[in-house]
């Protein structure tokens, strides 16, 4: 908020009541249905995924880049990461999202029309693996609006070595492609649903292949996992596709990339570096005390200001600063998601207040596990 606006409505407040919260609600990672359901995944795969928002909380200086709509009528959100020293991988989810949010509102929302009901756009985000120099993020985009299931997924890596941005495909060594492609196909055939004719349409064609290929990660255990959206590898009613090729099948597939990326997935240092210069954090002020506070508002009129969705860096710092000048409070509604990535701001939030108003250290680490919302009743 501009200083031109904050700095008059602060000066009208009274009493605000500060809140971080606890209860339910959920971010869109959270509404997102599963890419890789359970129906559609190969037995004896082996293995489980590695994705957790719990790698925010490690990463230093990572901002949650996010948007949204008001309008009820055609509701949208956005959120991905950008993490210093990955500005190119930021760059490609960026053109990703905004090309996404462009045909929904240029398609589904345009002025005028029947949006109909569930009309709806989120694209959320999670870590596939964040450690030495390697960094894996997943977007999730979910379009209610889509004559399929509305459901895509897409990979995005990031090489701290080569300072690149890489796609799925640059996981398997060039000279592999074609062996690579052959062992997946082999794979493929004995799934229901997937047909010669549906092969070739997507792996066969060189052109638009690395177009399918666009969603692979690795487990827990050093398998390669392939997720295709609906409608490519295999017949629109068999939904979403996902195999997984064994560790062994794959590595002798990979790039000097794709090693360490497997590497990294199972073996986590626990620390990211991608060559970013670390900038220290910027010193955010504090709530003010509310014992200080002798406003009777059974006496004069109060104003109760509520700011959702944060905290957003440098924003809510600057909002923290006027809200102290003016010896105002004010009520946060904090995704999970941010508080991993900001927690010094939250901190500055809840300073000073009473414990029994404060979110618990539990149900602040659940949140953080799961990136959801969390929300307070108000007093």
């Amino acid at each position: 908020m501009p200083r031109r606006i904050l700095a008059p409505t602060l000066l009208l407040l009274g009493s605000l009541t500060l809140t971080t919260a606890c209860a339910g609600g959920s971010s869109p990672a959270d509404s997102a249905p599963s890419h890789d359901s359970s129906s559609n995944s190969p037995s004896g795969s082996g293995g489980t995924e590695t994705s957790t928002q719990a790698g925010l909380s490690r990463l230093k200086g990572v901002n949650i880049v996010s948007d949204s709509s008001t309008d009820r009528s055609c509701p949208w959100a956005t959120a991905y990461p950008a993490v210093p020293g990955a500005d190119a991988m930021a760059a490609a989810m960026k053109k990703d999202v905004d090309g996404r949010l462009e045909t929904f509102r240029t398609g589904s929302c345009q002025e005028g029309q029947d949006h109909g009901e569930g009309t709806e756009l989120n694209v959320s985000f999670s870590f596939l693996v964040a450690s030495g120099d390697v960094l894996g993020v997943r977007l999730v985009t979910v379009d209610r609006t889509s004559i399929a299931d509305g459901l895509a997924t897409k990979a995005y890596w990031y090489d701290g070595a080569a300072k690149q941005y890489r796609t799925s495909p640059g996981l398997i060594a060039d000279g592999s492609r074609a062996a690579f492609i052959t062992a997946l196909e082999k794979v493929l055939k004995k799934r229901e649903g997937v047909t010669p004719d549906t092969l070739a349409s997507s792996l066969d064609d060189r052109e638009y292949r690395d177009t399918y290929l666009d969603d692979m990660s690795f487990t827990s255990d050093g398998g390669l996992r392939l997720s295709f959206d609906r409608g490519t590898v295999a017949v629109p009613p068999t939904g979403r596709v996902s195999v997984t090729l064994p560790k062994a099948t794959v590595t002798p597939f990979l790039s000097d990339f794709g090693s360490r990326a497997q590497h990294q997935t199972t073996h986590p240092g626990g620390k990211l570096d991608l060559g970013a210069t670390e900038t220290p954090a910027e010193t955010v002020t504090a709530q003010p005390d509310p014992g200080k506070d002798t406003t009777n508002c059974s006496k004069v009129k109060c104003i109760a200001l509520t700011f959702d969705d944060g905290p957003a860096v440098p924003y809510t710092g600057t909002l923290l600063k006027y809200l102290a000048q003016y010896k105002a409070r004010a009520t946060f509604f904090v995704v999970g998601q941010n508080v991993a990535a900001h927690p010094e701001v939250v901190r500055a939030e809840m300073k000073g207040w009473p414990r029994q108003r404060r979110c618990t250290v539990a149900c602040t680490e659940a949140r953080r596990e799961h990136g959801g919302r969390g929300r307070s009743p108000r007093g």
